[in-house]
């Protein structure tokens, strides 16, 4: 394992194949890129050098993101070779589900663990806004389904919270919850090139659900690591539960799921997962007013190979130009923990300057 110069593990690497996606969220990009906009992709031969470096310094868990990774050329290749050589022990990706019904069975044989779907509303009309797409909600319920049948390890849904969210909005997330077994995680809108926050906060957000479900939310162990159960009692949160406690099979005990392969609920990212009343667990991500820097595990890897620090600094190091000249897994190995030497023990407080890089040339 290696270790950045915090202490803190660094093992979890998240790819972004490509630039490219068939929608244009506002967050994320102004307008949709095509495959054919973006020349400087690595193809898989470059990356399994950049990954075999990861692969010597101990990173367990790859995801696999974009821009729509669905959209890359090569990804059948680059599974197949990723499942030939096993370096880990979880390889998912985030994809925004439009592409996946009809991949989805083949994607699981090419060694695809998990799969993470964007749905930010469930609602014909606000997802079309949201997506900048007139009609593709039935295409990304469609590859929820074929996910959920595919048997991949875990299905997990991300919601982003671009402004606070009317309590008929949620109802609605609520009710497919009961419909799907999947792990439906919020995450908290990020400022990106002069963007400004707009909330709600973890506060915020953990409170509306409280009342909408009528009941307190129990925090869900992470990955074994014990919380404090009496801290979270005292905040009305109920006991702390583990991971093997609310698992995969309890989000929706009379329906098959396919995450019941799951040893937890959790994974290697930075959620806090809570249990709602009716039983779901959802996930929380809230980098702005709940940060996770103190335990940050990951590092990111941009499509124009570039390693990227943090998702919410612009501290990058160049990796293509070193495998474009030649330089092998060991020799990258070694400059990347060099480079991890360099990273800051938080990014900056939620009135922070905005990164340069927009968030689809970073990958989601």
């Amino acid at each position: 394992m290696v270790q950045d110069n915090w202490q803190r593990t660094i093992e979890y690497v998240r790819l972004s194949l490509t630039e490219a996606c068939n929608f244009c969220c506002p967050y994320c990009r102004p307008e949709a890129i095509t495959p054919e906009s973006q020349t400087n992709l690595l193809t898989p031969d470059e990356w399994l050098t950049v990954l075999g470096a990861f692969h010597q310094l101990g990173v367990r868990a790859l995801r696999l993101t974009g821009g729509e990774p669905l959209l890359y050329p090569h990804l059948d290749e680059l599974l197949q070779k990723l499942q030939e050589r096993q370096w880990f022990e979880d390889v998912s990706m985030t994809t925004n589900g439009s592409l996946l019904g009809k991949r989805a069975k083949e994607l699981q044989k090419l060694g695809l663990n998990r799969v993470n779907i964007s749905l930010d509303a469930v609602d014909e009309d606000t997802f079309d806004i949201r997506t900048g797409r007139i009609g593709e909600l039935s295409a990304v319920i469609e590859g929820i389904e074929a996910a959920l049948a595919a048997g991949f390890t875990s299905v997990k849904i991300n919601t982003v919270l671009m402004e606070p969210m009317s309590d008929d909005m949620v109802r609605s997330l609520l009710a497919y919850m009961e419909k799907w077994p999947v792990i439906w995680r919020f995450i908290e809108y990020m400022p990106f090139q002069g963007q400004t926050f707009r909330g709600p906060t973890f506060e915020e957000w953990q409170a509306q659900l409280t009342r909408i479900c009528g009941g307190p939310l129990i925090p869900v162990e992470k990955n074994g690591a014990k919380k404090d159960a009496k801290k979270g009692a005292e905040s009305g949160n109920g006991h702390a539960l583990d991971a093997d406690e609310v698992n995969a099979d309890k989000v929706n005990a009379d329906k098959p799921t396919a995450a019941k392969k799951s040893k937890s609920v959790t994974g290697f990212g930075p959620a806090t997962y809570y249990a709602l009343p009716q039983g779901p667990v959802v996930g929380f991500i809230f980098p702005m007013s709940h940060s996770y820097c103190h335990e940050c595990n990951r590092v990111r890897l941009t499509s124009d190979g570039r390693l990227r620090l943090c998702l919410l600094r612009d501290d990058e190091a160049d990796l293509v130009s070193l495998v474009r000249q030649g330089k092998s897994s060991e020799e990258l190995a070694e400059h990347i923990k060099d480079v991890l030497q360099l990273r800051r023990e938080q990014h900056e407080e939620p009135d922070m300057a905005a990164p340069k890089r927009a968030m689809w040339r970073i990958g989601g």
